[in-house]
């Protein structure tokens, strides 16, 4: 029983993985255009040499921003969530014109990502392939002229949220980009494992070591029905459900559906005689309307089932039009509520931080005021107390000054003062008696003499 349980897994396992690694069915320039007109514009860049870019998304819009990083038996895969992201994501390649914007040129080999990548020691980054870019599965990556992208064609995101589900969310800001450009090195690391194109990217471990936590493996699904793709991802977000439309699939497109597209407006820089993506020359285009009207060709049968096939799509692009018209909807609604809630925060914190600064002001104006008041009343009290302080100053200074010598010269002085008025009088009385004796003894005199 259990040898039995063990062969049917290896049975299993062996079907998944054909499942998986088996190379699709080729994909035609018809079926590009015709799945990817409801969303962007064609345009003719040379004779045979086609590109699309996306229509009703923001102008800060980068390919690789709405989505997941995801590791997977394919190395590192990019979940899209946008409707066209199973095409422009694993099929072509990228270019950014100053006038178009980013522009996308088909390309007919499916991979799990197409991109290059940067890391440090803080961050991850990755850039869409340009068109320059081949792959081969000898060697991997090989670029038709020396290739160095543009540090603004790159999203830098901290290692944590490298595989979050809002990774856009967390992509460093554009000013910021050059800066950490400017410390990162390079990695390219696409190889061919058992006909599946592997994605290595930076080592995973070495991204669990700086993100801090295990990055568990995702099992992708081939999905080749546009229908069962999109309703199965609604329902199963755990697994990844990768779009390879089938033969049937492809041969729904009209064959003789009329191309739009407009030849470009202003020429483009870009070496066309570099780009490594094949063109759809009308060769291909050709085989694959021969191969699609052999198999409905003059039958009644061929007719009802293009009718049928005409309105499942026209119904499937209307869907994923109003889908997209929805989800930018909600988007823009996000995106208006954050900014006014950012605009609410900046209020709340200038009004907190004025009324911290108007409290401020009126502390300093209440300590100033009362140490003016204490100041007058100081001065006040000052010039109450000074003529008391003084005359208190003054008597104790005559009465320190008064000793008791000094105090009885004193007394003696004010006795003599009062006592030398009467020594005069009886010094004038003496006078008159001590001149009549004299004039007396002089008159006696003569007769003496005689």
């Amino acid at each position: 029983m259990k040898r039995a349980l063990v062969i049917l897994f290896a049975l299993a396992f062996i079907v998944t993985s054909d499942l998986i690694a088996k190379p699709g069915p080729e994909i035609s320039f018809n079926y590009f255009y015709s799945s990817l007109r409801p969303y962007g514009e064609w345009i003719e860049i040379d004779a045979d040499l086609y590109a699309w870019r996306p229509m009703h998304v923001s102008s800060n819009w980068k390919p690789y921003r709405e989505g997941r990083w995801s590791w997977t038996r394919h190395g590192w895969y990019w979940d899209s969530y946008e409707p066209f992201g199973w095409a422009v994501y694993h099929y072509g390649r990228w270019h950014y014109d100053d006038y178009y914007g980013w522009i996308w040129i088909p390309d007919y080999e499916w991979g799990p990502a197409w991109v290059e990548w940067r890391y440090s020691d803080n961050y991850i980054g990755w850039a869409p392939l340009p068109p320059y870019a081949s792959f081969h599965s000898d060697f991997g990556i090989r670029f038709s002229i020396g290739w160095s992208a543009s540090y603004n064609w790159w999203n830098f995101v901290p290692y944590r949220r490298f595989c979050d589900y809002r990774v856009n969310h967390y992509i460093i800001d554009y000013r910021r980009t050059s800066r950490i450009f400017s410390t990162t090195k390079y990695r390219n690391n696409y190889y061919y494992d058992r006909d599946r194109i592997v994605n290595g990217g930076i080592d995973r471990r070495f991204v669990e070591d700086r993100a801090g936590y295990r990055i568990a493996e995702r099992e992708i699904r081939s999905v080749e029905s546009r229908d069962d793709y999109n309703r199965l991802r609604k329902r199963d977000s755990n697994r990844i459900y990768n779009y390879r439309p089938s033969e049937n699939e492809t041969g729904r497109i009209r064959n003789d559906e009329k191309f739009e597209i407009r030849r470009s407006e202003r020429s483009i820089a870009i070496e066309k005689d570099k780009i490594a993506t094949p063109r759809a020359s009308e060769r291909n285009i050709e085989r694959s309307r021969e191969s699609d009207t052999g198999r409905n060709r003059n039958t009644e049968e061929g007719r009802i089932e293009r009718n049928r096939s005409e309105t499942e799509r026209d119904r499937t692009n209307n869907r994923e039009r109003e889908e997209l018209q929805k989800r930018e909807t909600e988007e823009r609604k996000s995106v208006r509520e954050r900014e006014e809630s950012e605009k609410r925060e900046a209020q709340r914190i200038e009004m907190k931080r004025q009324r911290d600064e108007s409290e401020k002001r009126a502390i300093l104006r209440r300590e100033s005021d009362r140490e003016k008041s204490s100041t007058y009343e100081r001065q006040k009290s000052e010039r109450i107390v000074e003529p008391e302080r003084r005359r208190e100053s003054n008597s104790e200074s005559r009465n320190e000054s008064r000793s008791p010598e000094r105090s009885r010269s004193y007394e003696r002085q004010q006795t003599e003062r009062k006592v030398e008025p009467e020594r005069r009088r009886e010094s004038n009385n003496e006078r008159p008696e001590t001149r009549r004796s004299e004039s007396s003894s002089e008159s006696r005199s003569p007769e003496r003499r005689r």
